[in-house]
C-alpha cells in the first residue's frame, strides 16, 4: 500500500474507533514470493478483496480505500477488484471505494448507517 493509501485507511481506521465499529482490515496486499503466494491461495487469500469490513445490524459492508488525488492521480481499481466488488454485491453486501474519511461518511450516510 502507497504511503498516501496508509495514510487514508489508518484516519479510517480512527473513525471506526470512534464510531465503536466492528470492524478489521483484510491485509491482501503486499509482494510475496511463489511459495508463500501459493500457501496463502490455498488458505482463501483472494485478489481483489477490499482493504476492511465491517459489520453493522447483522450486515456486512466492505471499503476499499484508494489514494486520494494530490499531484498525481487518484488510485484506480484493478480488474481483479472491480469483479470481486461485483461478486460481493451480487451476494447482497454493500461496497464502497473510498479516498477519505469524508467518503466513509457518506457511504454511512446513503446506507443509513448512524442514523
Amino acid at each position: 500500500m502507497r504511503n498516501e493509501e496508509h495514510e487514508v485507511q489508518k484516519a479510517i481506521c480512527n473513525y471506526l474507533d470512534i464510531r465503536r465499529m466492528c470492524y478489521f482490515a483484510i491485509p491482501n496486499g503486499g509482494k510475496r514470493n511463489k511459495i508463500e503466494a501459493k500457501k496463502f491461495k490455498s488458505e482463501g487469500v483472494k485478489s481483489g478483496v477490499p482493504d476492511i469490513c465491517f459489520i453493522w445490524e447483522g450486515m456486512s459492508y466492505f471499503l476499499e480505500v484508494k489514494k486520494p488525488k494530490t499531484l498525481t492521480p487518484k488510485g484506480r481499481l484493478s480488474q481483479n477488484q472491480k469483479e470481486f466488488i461485483a461478486k460481493l454485491e451480487d451476494n447482497g453486501a454493500e461496497v464502497a471505494v473510498v479516498y477519505s474519511v469524508a467518503d466513509v461518511i457518506e457511504s454511512f450516510i446513503d446506507w443509513g448507517i448512524g442514523h
